[in-house]
C-alpha cells in the first residue's frame, strides 16, 4: 500500500498520481488530514503500508502558519514508514532559508537573503549587500506565492516587515527575470535520473500556475542539467521541484518543491505523474 498524505486534497496532481499507482495494480490511498474523519491520538496506526508520499509540511494556511501536517508526519515516522521525499528533504524544501543556505554552501547561485526580525533586519540586509529597491519580502513557509511580496520603498518595507519574527519572514534580493512585457522563469522537475522543465509566463513578477499563468516548452541545456542533479544531490532527493530565474546569462535558484505540481507538465503533453509514480511503485517493493 502505498499512502499520500495531503492537507486538503484539492491539487488534481494528487489524484492523477494515486490513478497512475493503481495502474501499475499497486493499492494507493490519500489521507486527507483535513477531513473530518481523520483523527490522531497515540495509538494511530496505518496497516500494511510500503511507502508514504507527503504533499504537506510546515505550512501557511488560511493566512496562519502551522505545524500540524508537520507534527502528523513526524508522528507517522516514529513507526519506521518509508518516505519518499524522507522528512529531512520534506523540512528543507519548506524552509526557504535553509534552501537558500545550503545552496549556496553547495555554489548554487542564489539570491542574497536574510532572515529578518524586524524593519530594521531589513534595513541592515539592504545596506550590507548595497542592494535598492525593489527588494523582496517573504514568508519562509510560504506556498503558491500567497505571501511574496515585491517591495519598492520604505513605507512598503515597514508595512510588510511588521512582526517579522513572529511570521518567519525573510528578505531577498530581486533578481530581475523580466524578458519584454513578461515575466518568464523556469521550473524543473527531477525523477530518479530524468529531467523535465518548462517556463511559466506571467504579466506579474508571481509566475505560479496557481494565479492563473501559463507555460511555454524549453530546451533544457547542459548547465540547467547539472543545476538540476546537484540540486538533487543536496537535497537527498528522489523527486524535486526546482525554481529558476534567468538573469544576465545567468540562473538563480530561489526554490526547491519536494512535492511538485504536475499541471504545467501535462499542458505540454508530458505525463510526469507516471514517472513519479512508477519511482513510488518501483520504491515500495525495494
Amino acid at each position: 500500500m502505498i499512502i499520500i498524505v495531503s492537507p486538503e486534497a484539492k491539487s488534481e496532481t494528487v489524484y492523477r498520481i494515486k490513478r497512475e499507482i493503481e495502474n501499475f495494480r499497486k493499492d494507493c490511498k490519500i489521507l486527507k488530514l483535513a477531513s473530518s474523519n481523520f483523527f490522531m491520538d497515540d495509538s494511530f496506526f496505518l496497516e500494511n503500508v510500503e511507502l508514504i508520499h507527503s504533499r504537506c509540511s510546515i505550512g501557511f494556511y488560511e493566512n496562519n502558519l502551522t505545524l500540524f501536517s508537520w507534527q502528523v508526519l513526524q508522528a507517522l515516522e516514529v513507526h519506521g514508514y518509508k518516505f519518499i521525499n524522507s522528512l529531512d528533504t520534506v523540512y528543507l524544501t519548506s524552509d526557504k532559508f535553509k534552501t537558500i543556505k545550503l545552496l549556496k554552501k553547495n555554489n548554487i547561485l542564489a539570491p542574497k537573503t536574510a532572515l529578518i526580525r524586524d524593519y530594521e533586519d531589513a534595513l541592515k540586509f539592504m545596506e550590507k549587500n548595497n542592494l535598492e529597491f525593489p527588494i523582496i519580502i517573504k514568508c519562509c513557509f510560504s506556498k503558491c506565492g500567497e505571501t511574496v511580496f515585491k517591495v519598492n520603498n520604505l513605507k512598503e518595507l515597514r508595512e510588510r516587515t511588521e512582526k517579522a519574527l513572529w511570521k518567519s519572514l525573510i528578505a531577498q534580493e530581486y533578481i530581475d527575470f523580466k524578458v519584454g512585457e513578461l515575466y518568464k522563469d523556469i521550473r524543473l522537475l527531477v525523477i530518479d535520473d530524468e529531467i523535465f522543465g518548462y517556463s511559466r509566463v506571467s504579466k506579474n513578477f508571481k509566475t505560479n500556475l496557481y494565479c492563473g499563468n501559463k507555460v511555454e516548452p524549453i530546451k533544457i541545456n547542459d548547465e540547467l542539467k547539472e543545476i538540476a542533479f546537484k540540486c538533487k544531490e543536496v537535497s537527498g532527493a528522489k523527486i524535486l521541484g526546482i525554481d529558476i530565474l534567468p538573469y544576465k546569462d545567468k540562473y538563480y535558484v530561489i526554490e526547491l518543491n519536494s512535492a511538485p505540481g504536475t499541471k504545467g507538465f501535462l499542458k505540454l503533453g508530458m505525463n510526469v505523474d507516471k514517472k513519479i509514480a512508477e519511482l513510488f511503485v518501483r520504491e515500495a517493493k525495494s
